[in-house]
């Protein structure tokens, strides 16, 4: 499934180029472009000791297995035209492991913390979908700079991400 990009080009530019405050100087884009995330989906049902029975969806990114909680919005899976889709480099098995344990973690704390108990009783497969991010390319000084804006809610990528998307540019570069 490959999920549609919802904020457009020119937003994407402003939220790109937008100061963090009065002193911080107006950044230059030399280049943007939309690129689609290789993303494992995975379901989960949940039991709290109460017998109340919850849902969640996680994700894997398929390049370095980074973790997150997946947003349920409604996602139109019908863009118009792909062109920057990247090949999964994790395995189907190695994701599964990673958002196993990441929730589990994850499960234990909040667990910890509201005495809930609350258990995984089925641990869904892997969905495979592309996620759309809009990257833009700055010239900093004598080198250049990248930042990501997710293409769907328009929030900023942090620190956690960058990692990602380093890896999906070299991967990028050695097919050129």
């Amino acid at each position: 499934m490959i999920i549609a990009s919802v904020v457009s080009k020119t937003q994407a530019e402003d939220l790109l180029t937008k100061t963090k405050g009065l002193l911080s100087p107006r950044r230059d884009l030399v280049k943007i472009e939309l690129i689609y995330l290789p993303v494992y989906l995975f379901a989960l049902k949940l039991e709290d000791k109460r017998g109340r029975l919850l849902a969640e969806r996680i994700s894997v990114d398929g390049i370095r297995g980074e973790f997150a909680f997946f947003k349920d919005i409604n996602y139109d899976s019908s863009p118009p035209e792909i062109k920057n889709r990247f090949d999964f480099s994790l395995a189907e098995e190695e994701a599964r492991k990673i958002a196993k344990r990441e929730y589990q973690r994850i499960l234990f704390k909040d667990n910890l913390k509201t005495r809930n108990d609350v258990k995984i009783t089925e641990f869904g497969m892997g969905e495979k979908i592309y996620y759309p991010y809009w990257v833009g390319y700055f010239k900093r000084k004598n080198a250049y700079d990248f930042n990501l804006i997710d293409a769907v809610d328009g929030g900023k990528q942090g620190m956690k991400m960058r990692p990602v998307f380093m890896d999906l540019l070299l991967q990028s570069s050695d097919k050129q």
